[in-house]
């Protein structure tokens, strides 16, 4: 597990929550209800929507730029906007897929404030020791080991918990 704090420039991080808060009522947002059994919260749900190819050239370049990837050797490439509602959450799963030779995940958090009891946190199990990451503005949490890893509920308290979700694969 990576953690990178200030990651990329903040005007992207802000364009992203701002395009959030202007497409919130619009139809590009899908739902997690989409998502494999074993990941659904029973309670809340995540708004899901893709970047467009202009966010997405911007973060692999912030990847090149911190030597996570190698721009030759990607593909499949995602980028999404989550927007995560009270009550959500992902219970504990692994992102790897049956067929996958080398695959990542990644969240960058967006939230300029996040405070601790709103919950949302990334859990990870690293050697049976469980981790917990805070959602803090400009971080990202790289799991290029590909641990076990979860969220926790997010309080009825808490704005959206914004974040992008990065997922590819390397040849």
């Amino acid at each position: 597990m990576r953690i990178i704090n200030s990651f990329i420039d903040t005007d992207f991080i802000d364009e992203i929550a701002e395009e959030n808060k202007e497409l919130l009522y619009s139809s590009c947002w899908k739902s997690s209800l989409g998502w494999q059994e074993e990941i659904i919260s029973p309670v809340g749900s995540v708004l899901i929507r893709d970047l467009n190819d202009t966010q997405k050239e911007t973060l692999i370049t912030a990847l090149e730029k911190r030597n996570i990837i190698d721009r030759t050797k990607i593909y499949e490439f995602e980028a999404q906007a989550y927007l995560w509602q009270r009550l959500s959450f992902i219970p504990w799963h692994n992102d790897k897929e049956e067929d996958d030779c080398v695959r990542f995940a990644a969240s960058l958090y967006l939230n300029k404030e996040w405070k601790e009891d709103w919950g949302g946190l990334f859990l990870y199990n690293n050697s049976g020791s469980i981790y917990a990451e805070v959602p803090s503005y400009n971080k990202f949490v790289l799991n290029d080991n590909n641990f076990a890893h979860a969220t926790t509920i997010i309080s009825t308290e808490a704005p959206l918990r914004q974040s992008i979700q990065l997922f590819w694969k390397q040849k």
